[in-house]
């Protein structure tokens, strides 16, 4: 059985769009989900599925959070694997080694278009480096997190997205490793 990791866009941040964990892992595994677990609060799921299909999976995901918590929120899925590669890649190891919280990885629901990417990375964001791969972003933060010139350019990127600094996408490859 397939383990997969569901990022969660925009929960529990303040009073907004409010999604219990716990009942959350409940509600996933009444839905015939296995192994449900979290990562801390902010919308981080690993779980066993028989079905093979990331959009099928990320959809009953959704659909379960919309029916138990009224929240409609995108829904990013990623294997352990395709997780593991995206820590494989690394593009600031330095960085992520010594300020694993300022090196964020930006989790797309989709491959964005090859033009909007061409000038997302092209933009002068300095001292903050961004690196670009597939569904994945990684920003350097440097001193502190979200810049407004780098966040008015993702969303440029035509896509939704979710981010993760280091740290809490090194201990979701663990969890899926464990399973």
């Amino acid at each position: 059985m397939p383990t997969w990791v569901a990022l969660l866009r925009a929960v529990n941040l303040g009073a907004h769009n409010k999604v219990s964990m716990p009942t959350l892992r409940e509600v996933l595994a009444e839905d015939g989900f296995t192994d449900v677990k979290t990562y801390v609060n902010s919308g981080n799921v690993v779980l066993g599925s028989s079905m093979r299909s990331p959009a099928k999976v990320g959809q009953a995901v959704h659909d379960a959070i919309l029916e138990h918590f009224g929240v409609d929120t995108p829904v990013m899925m990623r294997t352990g694997p395709q997780l593991a590669t995206v820590l494989d890649w690394n593009p600031f190891p330095d960085a992520a080694a010594e300020r694993p919280k300022l090196v964020a990885v930006l989790h797309l629901s989709a491959e964005p278009e090859a033009a909007a990417v061409e000038t997302f990375l092209a933009a002068d964001y300095a001292p903050i480096r961004v690196a670009h791969r597939g569904e994945e972003v990684v920003i350097d933060w440097v001193h502190q997190t979200g810049r407004p010139a780098v966040d008015r350019a993702l969303t440029k990127l035509g896509v939704h997205a979710t981010a993760r600094n280091w740290r809490t996408l090194t201990a979701l490859v663990e969890m899926t490793r464990d399973q």
